[in-house]
């Protein structure tokens, strides 16, 4: 038996995954770019660099990757809750969802939100 979900969860959890998509897609663009800025603020002709110096780029690159290892779960998760309302939206005949849902927001802290889900010839728009 699978367990039975609602379509304010499968709302959720798209607006959620949406937001955390975006999130992490930025973080991870601008650590790329603190990453290129350091190498090109600390880079001399024969590529010397001292500990400190050493230390800032490689923790900006490890940001950069972590970062991007995020941004990639949470564009897979966001797709995926995407398809779910997908999949409503057929069982209702694409019609329109207004709703006020609550989320949590990146903060952590929970946010309630006026939501209106179209669905169009087989696509979703959530505003």
């Amino acid at each position: 038996m699978t367990p039975i979900v609602s379509v304010e969860n499968i709302i959720r959890e798209y607006i959620e995954h949406r937001e955390r998509s975006r999130f992490y897609g930025r973080k991870k663009m601008d650590a790329e770019k603190e990453y290129n800025k350091l190498l090109a603020k600390f880079n001399g002709e024969e590529n010397h660099y001292n500990l400190d110096q050493a230390n800032t780029i490689y923790k900006a690159y490890q940001d950069m990757i972590i970062n991007g290892e995020q941004s990639t779960i949470a564009q897979a998760k966001f797709v995926e809750a995407e398809e779910k309302l997908v999949e409503v939206g057929k069982i209702l005949f694409e019609a329109t969802i207004n709703a006020e849902i609550e989320v949590d927001s990146m903060r952590g802290e929970p946010v309630r939100i006026a939501v209106r889900v179209d669905y169009r010839n087989g696509n979703v728009i959530v505003s």
